[in-house]
């Protein structure tokens, strides 16, 4: 397989990334939040024959460093380290950019589409939600009342038994064994995010989804205990060609749970407007 890997060091972050395949169709993948680069491993497997694969660890995450300043990373910061990262790896110029997102990947990615319009041809938006439901709200509770008192490392038990209950158990160990390894300033990064997602609210208000003009997937598991059915249709509904899929028997982690989600995405990725074919209302939302 081939591969690059190196690091970028910009603004006040060290960003590491890796390159996997050739071609001349790019995808770039977001992470969802604390998740790393080995999220994307089966995701890389399936399509690095055919397309060039770009990951990378977000400040605060993986093995990223955060060199000075706060431990908190903005929204916008994270669109400003996306995008150094589309222009470093040369994927803006490539000939077909696509762009996917798991759960808060999903809305840097929407912030990004906002600001930078025009860069990727078609967009997934996995687990994608613009505000926290009752669940998550308590599970954000939860999480800074134990890094406030040290137990940083019983928020992966939390998670699992919130919302990862259908990923295999090797990935409940790869979640485990990452919190396990964790350094504090991690901890208190993880902590300012979640600070940070409270505070923000609807992200609706932030984030103008009816200026993203390319094909969107947004795409859902059924059995996903933090995403508000709801507010996710209505946030769909907002994107000028936005295509809603729920997912039968999977949760939250989506082709995690359950590799044939893999097949959804390059179903999306691989189709083409007929001439003259836009994506009208009916096309909406479905499941």
């Amino acid at each position: 397989m081939n591969k690059v890997a190196g690091d970028i060091e910009y603004s006040r972050f060290i960003i590491p990334y890796r390159v996997y395949g050739c071609g001349d169709k790019t995808i770039v993948c977001l992470s969802g939040a604390k998740q790393t680069m080995s999220a994307w491993r089966s995701f890389i497997s399936h399509f690095n024959k055919d397309y060039r694969i770009i990951i990378f660890d977000m400040p605060g995450q993986g093995r990223s460093q955060i060199i000075s300043g706060d431990l908190g990373v903005s929204l916008q910061e994270q669109v400003d380290v996306l995008n150094h990262v589309v222009k470093f790896t040369k994927t803006d110029v490539a000939e077909q950019k696509y762009i996917i997102g798991g759960s808060w990947g999903s809305i840097v990615a929407a912030a990004y589409l906002d600001k930078y319009p025009g860069i990727f041809n078609r967009v997934i938006l996995g687990s994608f939600g613009t505000k926290a439901n009752m669940v998550l709200s308590s599970i954000i509770s939860q999480v800074q009342e134990y890094i406030s008192e040290g137990r940083g490392r019983e928020i992966a038990p939390l998670m699992i038994e919130k919302f990862g209950k259908y990923i295999p158990d090797s990935l409940k160990r790869q979640i485990i064994s990452q919190f396990d390894s964790m350094s504090d300033d991690q901890f208190q990064s993880f902590y300012e995010h979640s600070v940070f997602v409270t505070k923000m609210g609807d992200l609706k208000q932030h984030i103008n989804l009816s200026r993203i003009d390319v094909p969107v997937l947004v795409i859902m598991g059924q059995y996903d205990t933090i995403m508000d059915l709801f507010d996710t249709k209505k946030s769909t509904q907002l994107l000028p060609y936005g295509e809603f899929r729920l997912i039968k028997g999977v949760g939250h982690f989506l082709h995690w749970e359950q590799p044939e989600v893999l097949s959804v995405y390059e179903e999306f990725f691989s189709a083409e407007l007929a001439a003259g074919d836009t994506y009208s209302s009916e096309h909406k939302c479905c499941s």
